[in-house]
């Protein structure tokens, strides 16, 4: 048995799939993306996944795509501790609260683009180059955000608007988070599904978005989900190409300590 997984350091939809996979006790190999050399967009990872983003998970030959897609295989394909409910009512809140993610925290994808992670593009590539890479994405959502992004389009109202989703979302997640421990009452694929989004906004200074006195629930979960080992790793993964965290212009931070 051969378990691949195809990842980026800082992608957080490569933080969830391997923080499954440490939780489940699987052995994988890393096979690492640049995204900032366009690795995603080589024809020979493009044959495993024609949309061009990270991560793919291949097991035994057979690629497997879309981060919560991975996660729901990883727990049906592999023994170890489960990681959707038994129960179906708190299956069902699982996978709810996984939707909303989807839905709402691609906000953040935006904020990380313009402040981040395109002007650090910009020291190693030409603007012709970005726009270039940008038109050859082949998924609408990425190529509207990096065409944009490149052409000074996204603008401090958008931006604002952005945050405000983010916060709307951290507002859901403090009410869910009422009297129990966990997303779904359970640790579950939930917990995983939002845990690299709370990373990464703590990752970009905004602890303040769940100081005990603002969002208590969502201070005390963090508190207990930047604990778990598999967490640890899961954002702790090196940049493989060796350029770490200075190379996004994020500050790091002491993994399992929220304030």
């Amino acid at each position: 048995m051969t378990v691949d997984l195809y990842h980026f350091w800082s992608s957080v939809c490569s933080v969830r799939c391997r923080m499954a996979l440490e939780e489940k006790g699987v052995a994988w190999n890393s096979r690492y993306i640049d995204l900032f050399k366009f690795d995603q967009m080589e024809p020979e990872y493009l044959a495993i996944n024609p949309a061009g983003v990270v991560p793919t998970l291949v097991h035994d030959g057979v690629p497997i795509r879309e981060s919560t897609i991975i996660n729901e295989y990883i727990d049906a394909a592999f023994d170890g501790p489960p990681l959707v409910p038994a129960d179906p009512v708190k299956a069902a809140r699982m996978r709810e609260f996984i939707r909303a993610c989807e839905e709402d925290f691609p906000a953040i994808v935006k904020l990380t683009y313009v402040k981040y992670i395109l002007p650090k593009l910009r020291n190693r590539w030409g603007d012709a180059e970005l726009h270039k890479q940008a038109a050859r994405r082949p998924t609408r959502f990425y190529k509207d955000i990096h065409g944009r992004g490149i052409r000074g389009e996204i603008g401090a109202d958008e931006l604002a608007d952005a945050g405000a989703v983010i916060e709307g979302m951290l507002d859901r997640l403090d009410d869910t988070l009422e009297g129990r421990a966990w997303i779904a009452g359970d640790f579950s694929l939930a917990d995983i599904a939002i845990a690299p989004y709370m990373y990464r906004l703590y990752a970009l200074g905004n602890e303040r978005f769940w100081s005990a006195d603002k969002r208590r629930n969502v201070h005390d979960w963090y508190e207990r989900l930047s604990a778990r080992p598999a967490f640890v790793t899961a954002v702790s993964w090196p940049d493989e190409s060796g350029g770490g965290y200075e190379e996004v212009g994020l500050k790091t931070q002491a993994v399992g300590a929220a304030e």
